[in-house]
This record gives C-alpha cells, sequence and structure tokens, in this order.
C-alpha cells in the first residue's frame, strides 16, 4: 500500500529530497492562492534547524506506538507511548488527514486543497483502484506536509485503506526560522477498525512495501565528515510470518536488498547540501516476534537495525499492526502497521527510522 515511486513531500522536499528523481508524479497547484509566503524550499527549510528534525525523528523512532487507527510520532508522554491519533477517510475523490494531539489541537490535510503533487498506485488486492498524494499547506507560522498513500475497492470506495507520513514545522516562514518539529506515520481503514477473525493453526507469509522518514549523523572514520547529516525517505520491501497456533508475528524490512532511500545530505565541514535521489541501500530492520492479541493487534518492543558494512553497538525500537477483519480463505487478507528504530554504530554513527508498511497475504506459502 505504501508507494515504492512516492512523490512523497517532493514538493517541498523537507526531509525527503525534493525536485524530481524521476517522479512520474504528476504537479498539482498548491491549495495556498491568497498571497500567502511562497512556498519553502526543500534546502531552505532542511537547513533551518537539522538538530530538532533529527530529535524529532529519533522520538518517533523509539515512540510506542498507540491504536484506534496504528500511529507512532514524534508527541509521546513519560511511558514513551504515542499521544498523537493520525485518521484519513476517503470518499473515492478526495483524502483527508486528521493528526488530533494530546491537548485537543490538531493537524489538518485536505486532498481538495493542500495537494501539491499526486500519482497513481497499483494496490496487490483484485478489483482495487490506489493514489499517492504529497500534501503540502503553510502559513507565516507554520509548514505542514504529509505523503499518503490511499487504496480502495473499485465497487465501494469506502472500503479503503489509507497509510504514509506527515511533518509540522511551527517557527516563522518570512524569514524562514524552525522552532519545533513534529512528525509520525500511521496506518488507517475500515478494515483496520474492528476486530480480525483469526486462524488457531498454522502460518501466514505477507509481503508488502514500507515508507518512511529517516535520519543519519555521521560519526568519525565513516568517510565523510563527522556531524554531517543525511535526512530523506526510506522505502523497501517487507516481509511478515504470523504464526498463529503460537499467537505471534515477525519479520523484516529491507532484507532482500530492496532499500531505496531519496535524500538531502549536509556535509558538516562545508555546511553545504546535496540532493540525492533513487540511492541503493543496504540497510534492513528486523522485527523481532510480537505477541498478536485476539483482535488481531500486535506490538513488539524490539526492532534491530542492521547493515553489512556497520558495526552495530546498540538498537532499539518498536512496532505494532493490526490484523485486517477481512479474510481470504480464512486469512486475514493483510496486516497493517507502524515501525521505529534507532542504533548506533561503533564509528558513533546514528540512526533513526520511522515509517507505515502494509502487507498483503500470500495464500500459496500458507500452509494449514
Amino acid at each position: 500500500m505504501i508507494s515504492k515511486s512516492i512523490a512523497a513531500l517532493a514538493a517541498l522536499g523537507l526531509l525527503a529530497a525534493c525536485g524530481g528523481g524521476g517522479s512520474s508524479g504528476s504537479p498539482m497547484t498548491p491549495g495556498r492562492t491568497d498571497g500567502a509566503p511562497s512556498k519553502p524550499s526543500a534546502m531552505s527549510v532542511h537547513a533551518a534547524n537539522p538538530a530538532e528534525a533529527h530529535r524529532a525523528t529519533m522520538a518517533a523512532a523509539t515512540s510506542i506506538p498507540a491504536f484506534g487507527s496504528v500511529t507512532q510520532s514524534s508527541n509521546r508522554n513519560a511511558s514513551d507511548v504515542t499521544t498523537d491519533a493520525a485518521s484519513a477517510s476517503f470518499d473515492g475523490t478526495d483524502l483527508q488527514l486528521t493528526v488530533r494531539r494530546q491537548d485537543g489541537s490538531s493537524i489538518a490535510l485536505d486532498s481538495a486543497d493542500h495537494t501539491v503533487v499526486r500519482q497513481g498506485y497499483s494496490p496487490p488486492l483484485q478489483g482495487a483502484s490506489g493514489r499517492t498524494y504529497a500534501l503540502l499547506d503553510f502559513n507565516e507560522t507554520s509548514i505542514s506536509a504529509a505523503s499518503v498513500t490511499v487504496s480502495w475497492n473499485n465497487s465501494d470506495p469506502t472500503d479503503y485503506l489509507a497509510g504514509g507520513y506527515w511533518m509540522h514545522f511551527e517557527g516563522t516562514t518570512a524569514p524562514l526560522r524552525i522552532t519545533g518539529v513534529e512528525l509520525g506515520a500511521f496506518v488507517d481503514g475500515p478494515e483496520l477498525s474492528g476486530a480480525a477473525s483469526l486462524p488457531n493453526l498454522g502460518t501466514a507469509t505477507y509481503s508488502g512495501d514500507a515508507g518512511g522518514l529517516y535520519a543519519v549523523r555521521y560519526g568519525a572514520g565513516s568517510g565523510v565528515p563527522a556531524g554531517s547529516t543525511e535526512t530523506g525517505e526510506f522505502t523497501a520491501n517487507i516481509a511478515l510470518t504470523a504464526d498463529f497456533a503460537n499467537s505471534t508475528i515477525s519479520g523484516c524490512i529491507g532484507c532482500d536488498g530492496s532499500g531505496v532511500t531519496d535524500h538531502v545530505f549536509v556535509d558538516a565541514s562545508t555546511g553545504q547540501a546535496r540532493e540525492v535521489s533513487g540511492e541503493s541501500s543496504e540497510s534492513s530492520f528486523h522485527l523481532s516476534p510480537a505477541s498478536i492479541d485476539a483482535s488481531g493487534r500486535f506490538t513488539g518492543t524490539t526492532v534491530r537495525w542492521a547493515h553489512p558494512d556497520a558495526t552495530v553497538t546498540s538498537t532499539e525500537g518498536s512496532w505494532a499492526g493490526q490484523f485486517s477483519n477481512v479474510a481470504v480463505n480464512g486469512d486475514p487478507r493483510l496486516v497493517a502497521g507502524t515501525v521505529g528504530a534507532q542504533a548506533q554504530t561503533s564509528l558513533g554513527t546514528e540512526v533513526v527510522f520511522a515509517s507505515a508498511a502494509t502487507s498483503t497475504f500470500r495464500p500459496e506459502a500458507s500452509p494449514r
């Protein structure tokens, strides 16, 4: 469900690489035409406060996801549980994303008013269509942006699934000063809102896409000046195995070598930034077994980052998800959720990652 060619925030750039990169998205006219400040550039926003952006990404990466939808964000309580609640609605034409904070305030983006890039998406489910939106809204004191992919039943658009990630920046846009950053990932839709009917025997395998935001701060001896940063979007395949007999699920993102990044690199020695699109990545995220409850929800407290060229000295993270309440051959037809992780290497490099992911059922690999 997460598009592997997301134009995702490409119109604004921000933490993801901006502009082109071979995107097949169709540019749309930004929703604001009322004389508000000009659209911020990717490089200017990135350079305005990279430390705060890195802090927010780390907070989201190590937060415990919350349910309703599945939401994992940088706003969290003293127990590290996400306090935001992201929800999406879709009527077959327009998509609305709302992120409600614990204090009752909210971030709202609507495809009718805030679409900057829109592109088609081909869902794996038969009889379904899909679309990815890059959404942007801004004024004199804030910038909100999101990448959301939605898929829906051609016969019933109210049968939809949406997922992606958002960012919100506080400060001023003229002149550009960033004082606060919030971000997160989510999945939402009617088939995740009710309890799943789970078999009590056998296993089922699921495969799909994961996409999210990541940030790297390089240490000494890493081949680039210490303190250099890399921030952007990471996409890769995800594979999951559900063991219904033991009520557990586990898996991996990028273990097949499918990782790709679009990012902005900032050289610590010169302060210069450059954009990189479509770069292969050997990073992988190993999702240790999580217990599935009777409703089809699960939360795992161990995510390990790995890279063949890195010696990992510490790694932590969490992931959570929900099985679909729609079944195929007795198994939930998909599972969707969020993943976050952080890691440090022996060279002092720090990696943080937060994503949304969806996997669909592979019936040929599910013996009963």
